[in-house]
Parts: structure tokens; C-alpha cells; sequence
């Protein structure tokens, strides 16, 4: 299985430096919202473009399965938002707390949005068109309300405590994501590619 892994993470690298270079140089940002911004636009490069790309022949035409092409991609990603997350932090002085936070907040929001892309290609949508609506409607909906109370901060909104940008209760917030991976994957397996 690791070579497997192996030869995915070269196939995108040999694939999408470019991007991948780019994207990297941003994702050092320790700006936490600007980071989360540049890990949607990595998503959207990813698997939901080699699907929207009709590249998906291609890729099960190395050793590759349905399933093995959702979680390596997927591994791919988390790998390259956590090596990013360290860097920066080494790079701009962020202390451990602080970039241990902010990685989890980044593996939510990229577990998130990676499902949602995958599920936008896989109903015959886009992977950039719909994932960036949702993306804004969620920045938007979670921010909405009044901040209640004095040392237990609490919003007035309940869609604060839910949504992959605000991330209000990380308990809750991690099992949305993880929900919305687990059906983003049997959706991929089921329905496969419809473009």
C-alpha cells in the first residue's frame, strides 16, 4: 500500500508542481483565514479537477482503484496542509499551541471541503463553482449573530457552532466533516464520475 501511496504523491507532483509550488508558498501564510482560502483553492485542484478534467480513465488505468484515488488524494492533502502548517509556523515564530490549532482547524476545513468538492463533481457540477458558493454562504451564515456572554463567549447563531470556516464547537464541527467524508466517499464509490 505505501508504494501505492508513494507513486499517487509522485503523480501529483510530477502533474501539478506548479500549482502545488504556488499553493505551498501561500499556505506558509500563518494567517489563519487566508490559509483556509488557499487550501479550498489546493482542493479544487486536486481529485474534484481530475474528475471535472475527465482525467478519472486515466488514473484507474494505473494500479489505482475508485476507492484508493479518494483516500490517497485525500492523504495527499492533509500531508501537504500539515507540512505547510509546520514550516510556517517555523518560518513566522508561531508558538506550538497556537499552530496545533491552527492544523486542526485546517484538517477540519480541508476534510470539509474536499467532501463537498468531491460530491459537487459526482452529482455532474463543477469543482470550483459550487464548493466556492458553499464556501462563501458558509463565511457568511457562520458569522452572522451576536456574540453572547462574558468569559464563555457563545454566538446567538447555531450554524456558528457547524460551519468548516468558524469552527465554534471543534467536537461538532469534526463530525460534520468526517460525516460529510464518509458520504462523499460512498457517493464517489456508487455513483463514480458523471462527466
Amino acid at each position: 500500500m505505501l508504494e501505492k501511496v508513494e507513486a499517487y504523491f509522485m503523480k501529483e507532483f510530477s502533474e501539478k508542481a506548479g500549482r502545488l509550488a504556488i499553493f505551498s508558498l501561500f499556505l506558509l501564510i500563518p494567517d489563519y483565514k487566508v490559509r483556509l482560502f488557499f487550501i479550498f483553492l489546493l482542493i479544487t485542484s486536486l481529485l474534484p479537477s481530475d474528475m471535472q478534467n475527465k482525467k478519472m480513465s486515466n488514473l484507474l488505468a494505473l494500479p489505482f482503484s475508485y476507492s484508493n484515488l479518494f483516500w490517497y488524494s485525500y492523504i495527499f492533502l492533509i500531508a501537504i496542509v500539515s507540512v505547510t502548517e509546520f514550516i510556517g509556523a517555523g518560518l513566522f515564530g508561531v508558538n506550538i499551541e497556537l499552530m496545533s490549532l491552527y492544523l486542526l482547524g485546517s484538517i477540519i476545513f480541508a476534510t470539509a471541503y474536499y467532501a463537498i468538492a468531491v460530491l459537487s463533481v459526482t452529482a455532474g457540477l463543477d469543482n470550483f463553482g459550487i464548493p466556492l458558493l458553499i464556501f462563501l454562504v458558509d463565511l457568511i451564515a457562520g458569522g452572522v449573530g451576536n456574540r453572547l456572554g462574558g468569559f464563555n463567549v457563545r454566538w446567538s447563531n447555531p450554524y456558528f457552532y457547524i460551519s468548516p470556516i468558524h469552527q465554534g464547537n471543534v467536537f461538532i464541527v469534526s463530525a460534520v466533516a468526517a460525516g460529510l467524508l464518509i458520504v462523499s466517499y460512498v457517493m464517489f464509490l456508487k455513483k463514480g464520475v458523471q462527466k
